[in-house]
């Protein structure tokens, strides 16, 4: 039987820790309840958080990495975010693709962040066999 999770965190890196906390801290208004000295970490969730960390052996390059905001305010969210100054690269709008409604922006520290809504409520619950 597979062990239980029980909470998980994302973590990115940066040059400048102060830079990418401030930006996570009080542009977005996320919870900041770790310090780990090189590491922050904010709680997304009750059970979900987001690290970023300012190590000299870390991974250098953000391309490849989206982290993805689920929530069922996505205008709310950019309404939010532009009134301090996020710039947007995509506007709100909704992918026929992939069953979305979606917007993103890039933080300062070069991650891709976005926030999205599924059109399915449930799409959590589903298991694919």
């Amino acid at each position: 039987m597979r062990p239980e999770i029980n909470q998980s965190i994302v973590f990115t890196y940066c040059d400048d820790l102060e830079i990418a906390s401030t930006f996570f801290r009080d542009t977005m208004e996320l919870e900041f309840v770790i310090d780990q000295g090189a590491c922050h970490i904010f709680r997304l969730t009750e059970l979900s958080y987001l690290g970023v960390c300012c190590l000299p052996d870390r991974p250098r390059s953000q391309v490849g990495v989206m982290i993805t905001i689920v929530s069922n305010d996505v205008d709310g969210w950019h309404k939010f975010l532009t009134s301090k100054g996020v710039e947007y690269i995509k506007e709100p709008s909704h992918s026929e693709k992939f069953s979305v409604y979606s917007s993103l922006f890039v933080s300062p520290h070069g991650y891709r962040i976005e926030i999205q809504n599924f059109d399915d409520a449930n799409w959590h619950k589903r298991t694919i066999s």
